[in-house]
Protein backbone atom coordinates (compact mmCIF):
# COMPACT_ATOMS: atom_id res chain seq x y z
CA UNK A 1 0.00 0.00 0.00
CA UNK A 2 3.10 2.44 0.75
CA UNK A 3 3.99 2.22 -3.14
CA UNK A 4 0.39 1.68 -4.33
CA UNK A 5 -1.65 4.18 -2.86
CA UNK A 6 1.07 7.46 -4.03
CA UNK A 7 1.31 6.12 -7.56
CA UNK A 8 -2.63 4.47 -8.33
CA UNK A 9 -4.90 5.60 -5.78
CA UNK A 10 -4.02 9.01 -4.99
CA UNK A 11 -3.86 10.60 -8.50
CA UNK A 12 -7.63 9.37 -8.54
CA UNK A 13 -8.47 12.37 -6.20
CA UNK A 14 -5.58 15.36 -6.86
CA UNK A 15 -3.93 16.04 -9.96
CA UNK A 16 -0.36 15.39 -10.10
CA UNK A 17 2.07 17.20 -12.38
CA UNK A 18 5.94 17.32 -12.95
CA UNK A 19 7.21 20.34 -11.82
CA UNK A 20 8.60 22.24 -15.24
CA UNK A 21 11.70 23.38 -15.46
CA UNK A 22 12.91 26.53 -13.63
CA UNK A 23 14.99 27.82 -11.04
CA UNK A 24 12.59 26.00 -8.16
CA UNK A 25 13.21 22.37 -9.92
CA UNK A 26 16.74 23.34 -10.14
CA UNK A 27 17.15 24.28 -6.82
CA UNK A 28 15.56 21.48 -5.21
CA UNK A 29 17.53 18.76 -7.41
CA UNK A 30 21.01 20.71 -6.06
CA UNK A 31 19.60 20.38 -2.46
CA UNK A 32 18.92 16.51 -3.08
CA UNK A 33 22.75 16.04 -4.33
CA UNK A 34 23.90 17.51 -1.99
CA UNK A 35 22.13 15.74 0.46
CA UNK A 36 22.80 12.57 -1.33
CA UNK A 37 18.61 11.79 -1.59
CA UNK A 38 18.13 10.04 -4.45
CA UNK A 39 15.76 11.83 -5.85
CA UNK A 40 14.21 10.29 -9.75
CA UNK A 41 10.70 12.78 -9.92
CA UNK A 42 9.37 15.66 -8.86
CA UNK A 43 5.49 16.40 -8.50
CA UNK A 44 3.34 19.30 -7.19
CA UNK A 45 -0.33 18.37 -5.95
CA UNK A 46 -3.48 20.50 -6.17
CA UNK A 47 -3.94 20.49 -2.61
CA UNK A 48 -5.92 23.63 -2.85
CA UNK A 49 -8.67 21.64 -4.34
CA UNK A 50 -9.79 21.13 -0.67
CA UNK A 51 -8.11 23.89 1.54
CA UNK A 52 -5.28 25.91 2.25
CA UNK A 53 -3.36 23.04 4.72
CA UNK A 54 0.32 23.00 2.94
CA UNK A 55 2.78 20.18 3.00
CA UNK A 56 5.35 18.15 1.64
CA UNK A 57 6.33 14.28 1.25
CA UNK A 58 8.34 11.95 -0.01
CA UNK A 59 7.69 8.10 -1.25
CA UNK A 60 9.75 5.27 -2.73
CA UNK A 61 11.67 2.52 -1.73
CA UNK A 62 15.70 2.50 -2.55
CA UNK A 63 17.05 4.67 -4.91
CA UNK A 64 13.49 5.59 -6.52
CA UNK A 65 12.46 8.46 -4.40
CA UNK A 66 9.58 11.21 -5.62
CA UNK A 67 9.03 14.54 -3.62
CA UNK A 68 5.67 15.68 -3.41
CA UNK A 69 4.94 19.25 -2.81
CA UNK A 70 1.42 20.85 -2.26
CA UNK A 71 0.98 24.17 -4.25
CA UNK A 72 -0.53 25.93 -1.78
CA UNK A 73 3.38 25.34 -0.09
CA UNK A 74 4.38 27.05 -3.31
CA UNK A 75 2.53 29.65 -3.09
CA UNK A 76 2.93 30.49 0.30
CA UNK A 77 6.15 30.26 1.40
CA UNK A 78 9.43 31.78 -0.14
CA UNK A 79 11.80 29.21 -2.63
CA UNK A 80 14.29 29.43 0.38
CA UNK A 81 11.93 28.96 2.99
CA UNK A 82 10.26 25.78 1.02
CA UNK A 83 14.15 24.63 0.08
CA UNK A 84 14.39 24.84 4.46
CA UNK A 85 11.02 22.89 4.56
CA UNK A 86 12.60 19.87 2.38
CA UNK A 87 15.82 20.08 3.83
CA UNK A 88 13.56 18.70 7.16
CA UNK A 89 12.12 16.47 5.43
CA UNK A 90 15.06 15.02 3.32
CA UNK A 91 16.40 14.48 7.14
CA UNK A 92 14.00 12.29 8.11
CA UNK A 93 14.92 9.90 5.56
CA UNK A 94 18.93 10.76 6.35
CA UNK A 95 18.72 10.01 10.09
CA UNK A 96 16.46 6.71 9.22
CA UNK A 97 12.95 8.15 10.81
CA UNK A 98 11.47 6.67 7.66
CA UNK A 99 12.76 3.21 8.40
CA UNK A 100 12.26 3.69 12.62
CA UNK A 101 8.86 4.42 12.06
CA UNK A 102 8.31 1.41 9.61
CA UNK A 103 9.41 -0.61 11.73
CA UNK A 104 8.23 0.28 14.98
CA UNK A 105 4.22 0.40 13.14
CA UNK A 106 5.34 -3.43 12.36
CA UNK A 107 6.20 -4.38 16.07
CA UNK A 108 2.98 -2.49 16.85
CA UNK A 109 0.78 -4.33 14.70
CA UNK A 110 2.13 -7.82 15.66
CA UNK A 111 1.61 -7.11 18.98
CA UNK A 112 -1.76 -6.16 18.41
CA UNK A 113 -2.66 -8.97 16.67
CA UNK A 114 -0.91 -11.28 18.58
CA UNK A 115 -2.70 -9.83 21.94
CA UNK A 116 -5.94 -10.13 20.40
CA UNK A 117 -5.30 -14.24 19.36
CA UNK A 118 -5.36 -15.03 23.35
CA UNK A 119 -8.54 -14.10 23.82
CA UNK A 120 -10.41 -14.00 20.39
CA UNK A 121 -12.06 -17.20 21.82
CA UNK A 122 -12.89 -16.44 24.99
CA UNK A 123 -16.97 -16.15 25.61
CA UNK A 124 -16.85 -14.17 28.03
CA UNK A 125 -15.32 -10.97 25.52
CA UNK A 126 -18.31 -11.45 23.58
CA UNK A 127 -20.95 -12.48 26.53
CA UNK A 128 -19.83 -9.17 28.40
CA UNK A 129 -21.28 -7.46 25.64
CA UNK A 130 -24.58 -9.08 24.63
CA UNK A 131 -23.33 -11.79 22.40
CA UNK A 132 -24.30 -15.12 23.04
CA UNK A 133 -21.54 -18.35 23.31
CA UNK A 134 -23.11 -19.81 19.82
CA UNK A 135 -22.50 -16.19 18.03
CA UNK A 136 -19.12 -17.39 18.44
CA UNK A 137 -19.49 -19.44 14.96
CA UNK A 138 -21.11 -16.83 13.05
CA UNK A 139 -19.37 -15.21 10.02
CA UNK A 140 -17.85 -11.74 10.89
CA UNK A 141 -17.36 -12.83 15.05
CA UNK A 142 -13.83 -11.68 14.23
CA UNK A 143 -13.96 -8.53 12.95
CA UNK A 144 -16.39 -7.83 15.95
CA UNK A 145 -14.02 -9.53 18.62
CA UNK A 146 -11.35 -7.25 16.94
CA UNK A 147 -13.57 -3.84 17.68
CA UNK A 148 -14.28 -5.33 21.53
CA UNK A 149 -10.96 -6.24 22.05
CA UNK A 150 -9.46 -2.74 21.12
CA UNK A 151 -12.10 -0.70 22.91
CA UNK A 152 -11.33 -2.63 25.78
CA UNK A 153 -8.43 -4.69 26.42
CA UNK A 154 -6.15 -3.02 24.02
CA UNK A 155 -7.74 0.11 25.06
CA UNK A 156 -5.22 1.32 27.91
CA UNK A 157 -2.43 -0.34 26.36
CA UNK A 158 -2.85 1.96 22.86
CA UNK A 159 -3.17 5.26 24.87
CA UNK A 160 0.13 4.70 26.78
CA UNK A 161 2.11 3.35 23.58
CA UNK A 162 0.49 6.80 21.74
CA UNK A 163 2.06 8.62 24.62
CA UNK A 164 5.77 7.09 24.09
CA UNK A 165 5.02 6.94 19.83
CA UNK A 166 4.44 10.80 20.37
CA UNK A 167 7.42 11.20 22.63
CA UNK A 168 9.53 9.68 19.99
CA UNK A 169 8.04 11.63 17.19
CA UNK A 170 8.52 15.23 18.53
CA UNK A 171 12.32 13.78 19.69
CA UNK A 172 12.93 12.88 15.51
CA UNK A 173 10.92 16.48 14.57
CA UNK A 174 13.75 18.56 16.04
CA UNK A 175 16.54 16.01 14.89
CA UNK A 176 15.23 17.44 11.28
CA UNK A 177 14.86 20.68 12.31
CA UNK A 178 18.70 20.90 12.85
CA UNK A 179 19.35 18.72 9.77
CA UNK A 180 18.21 21.11 7.94
CA UNK A 181 19.78 24.00 9.77
CA UNK A 182 23.40 22.01 9.47
CA UNK A 183 22.44 22.83 5.74
CA UNK A 184 22.14 26.54 6.46
CA UNK A 185 18.60 26.85 5.86
CA UNK A 186 17.77 27.58 9.79
CA UNK A 187 16.40 30.92 9.54
CA UNK A 188 14.62 30.13 6.32
CA UNK A 189 12.97 27.35 8.20
CA UNK A 190 12.24 28.99 11.39
CA UNK A 191 10.07 31.74 8.94
CA UNK A 192 8.85 28.74 7.03
CA UNK A 193 7.03 27.01 9.58
CA UNK A 194 5.65 30.03 11.54
CA UNK A 195 4.19 30.74 7.84
CA UNK A 196 2.57 27.24 7.23
CA UNK A 197 1.33 27.10 11.36
CA UNK A 198 -0.59 30.55 10.69
CA UNK A 199 -2.16 29.69 7.01
CA UNK A 200 -3.04 26.23 8.86
CA UNK A 201 -4.76 27.78 11.74
CA UNK A 202 -2.40 26.00 13.81
CA UNK A 203 -2.18 26.16 17.35
CA UNK A 204 1.18 27.54 18.02
CA UNK A 205 1.09 28.01 21.82
CA UNK A 206 -1.13 25.12 23.15
CA UNK A 207 -1.53 23.65 26.58
CA UNK A 208 1.91 22.03 27.37
CA UNK A 209 0.84 18.87 29.53
CA UNK A 210 -2.58 18.49 26.80
CA UNK A 211 0.33 18.93 23.51
CA UNK A 212 3.06 16.27 25.21
CA UNK A 213 0.45 13.55 25.08
CA UNK A 214 -1.84 14.71 21.81
CA UNK A 215 0.70 15.82 19.56
CA UNK A 216 3.36 14.38 17.37
CA UNK A 217 4.78 17.25 16.47
CA UNK A 218 6.05 19.69 18.69
CA UNK A 219 4.34 23.43 18.69
CA UNK A 220 6.02 25.94 16.65
CA UNK A 221 6.98 28.14 19.09
CA UNK A 222 9.02 25.22 20.72
CA UNK A 223 10.88 24.40 17.55
CA UNK A 224 11.56 28.06 16.60
CA UNK A 225 13.34 28.32 19.91
CA UNK A 226 15.08 25.32 19.41
CA UNK A 227 16.41 26.56 15.93
CA UNK A 228 17.35 29.86 17.55
CA UNK A 229 19.19 27.97 19.95
CA UNK A 230 17.33 29.59 23.38
CA UNK A 231 17.18 27.65 26.82
CA UNK A 232 14.63 26.09 28.12
CA UNK A 233 13.03 28.04 30.29
CA UNK A 234 12.78 26.73 33.73
CA UNK A 235 11.08 28.14 37.30
CA UNK A 236 13.30 29.78 39.62
CA UNK A 237 13.95 28.87 43.44
CA UNK A 238 12.25 31.15 45.76
CA UNK A 239 14.73 32.69 48.19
Amino acid sequence: MMSVYPTLIAPLFNSYEEIPDGKLKTAIYNLSEKCDFPLKQLYTVDGSRRSNHSNAYFYGFGKNKRIVLYDTLIKQCTQPELLAILGHEIGHWALYHTIQGFIISQIYTLCLFLSFSYVQSSASLFSAFGFKYNDLDSPGIVFVGLILFTQTYWGPVDKFLTFLLNVNSRYNEFQADKYSQKLGMGKELSSGLIKISTENLGNMVPDSMYSVYHFSHPPVVERVAALAGEPRKTKQKKK
